[in-house]
């Protein structure tokens, strides 16, 4: 990332926000939240969608006070040398794992669904292959094959609805809160697992937006708009197959998408979904690595990018083959150890940095008195 170039306009930041917002959620969040709350899962994702909102704008009200700076950079101005490469070091290890985490999920749908005789290594060597030459290019590419991914995700939605409009039957999410509002409130934490490294990704693409002015509201809307992809299609699947059927599923947006079709003459049509969402998972793993790479840069003071990118794509490989190629062990950790180490940071960094950036104004407002 070449923060010292204002590269991304205010749609394509927009776009980016979308893109890491919904592919992984409808993935595997859907089974997961069924699981917990069954119908009640669209609420879940209400809530998360407006939890995860403040966190945003708020850390953007914070990078504006560092103007060219990523949160990695001025975090070490607030909490000083060995706290802020400290917190520069668990950043880039949480982006590391969840672009492992973004880059398995695509994987499992290749190798279980639509390439299942083809080597496993082979498809996550050839997928991380792709991410490193998108993050080797830039920024600017990545944004730009955000607009990109935004617009292939509406094709994919409005095929989704035109697909089951024959079979939706709203009774299946009703009644509403059916299984209490506290578990409703509690499950949403599992959609935060998926959409709540927004606050973190942010700050990270803060300084190349060309307009900070208008940023919160591109911020907002991209967080609405993603949200509302995911919550849509949680909403769709309920009706299409119930919270019983998908609460048995572990990627049940594949098996929902396999099971529905377009008239009698277009179905079984998967691989162009998967094609149309893979620009959005492409993008999230993306921008994922590249603030992986940034942080860990940032923190180390490395300046050789190509060797930390070829570096980044053998160790990525590693790392997902042994996150994915189990796919016991991937289910397990997204949804029951991966929230004790993501909401934290999540959650948690935004908080520290606005501490320490309040105790700083209120030092220097007793230095001046």
């Amino acid at each position: 990332m070449k923060k010292e170039k204002l590269v991304i306009n205010n749609n394509q930041f927009r776009d980016i926000i979308i893109c890491i917002m919904w592919p992984s959620t409808i993935n595997y969040a859907s089974g997961m939240l069924a699981r917990e709350v069954g119908r009640d899962m669209w609420i879940s994702g209400i809530i998360g969608v407006l939890t995860i909102l403040p966190f945003v704008l708020l850390i953007i009200y914070i990078g504006q006070k560092f103007p060219n700076k990523t949160i990695i950079e001025y975090s070490e101005e607030l909490l000083g040398p060995v706290l802020g490469k400290f917190l520069g070091g668990i950043l880039a290890i949480y982006f590391f794992v969840a672009a492992a985490s973004s880059i398995s999920m695509y994987i499992h749908h290749l190798s279980d669904f639509l390439l299942t005789g083809t080597p496993f290594l082979v498809i996550i060597t050839m997928h991380v292959l792709v991410i490193c030459y998108l993050v080797w290019k830039g920024p600017e590419v990545i944004a730009r094959v955000g607009v990109i991914a935004f617009k292939a995700a509406i094709i994919f939605y409005l095929m989704v609805f035109a697909a089951s409009l024959s079979e939706i039957d709203i009774g299946r999410i009703k009644p509403f809160f059916d299984s209490g509002v506290v578990n409703v409130f509690k499950a949403s934490l599992q959609v935060d697992t998926f959409i709540g490294l927004s606050p973190l990704v942010v700050p990270m693409l803060l300084p190349m937006v060309h307009d900070k002015k208008s940023i919160f509201g591109a911020a907002t809307s991209g967080l609405l708009i993603g949200g509302l992809f995911f919550i849509f299609y949680f909403i769709v699947e309920l009706m299409v197959m119930g919270p019983q059927v998908v609460a048995l599923m572990r990627i049940a947006s594949m098996d929902f998408v396999r099971s529905i079709q377009i008239t009698k003459y277009l179905h079984r049509f998967e691989s162009f979904m998967v094609a149309l969402w893979y620009w959005s998972i492409m993008i999230q793993a993306g921008v994922l690595s590249s603030c992986s790479l940034e942080a860990f840069a940032q923190t180390t003071k490395i300046k050789k990018r190509k060797l930390l990118i070829i570096a980044f794509g053998l160790i990525m490989i590693v790392a997902a083959y042994y996150m994915a190629s189990n796919r016991v062990f991937f289910l397990n950790l997204r949804e029951h150890i991966w929230k004790y180490f993501s909401l934290p940071i999540d959650f948690g960094v935004p908080l520290v940095i606005t501490l320490a950036l309040g105790a700083r104004r209120i030092r220097n407002y007793k230095g001046q008195k």
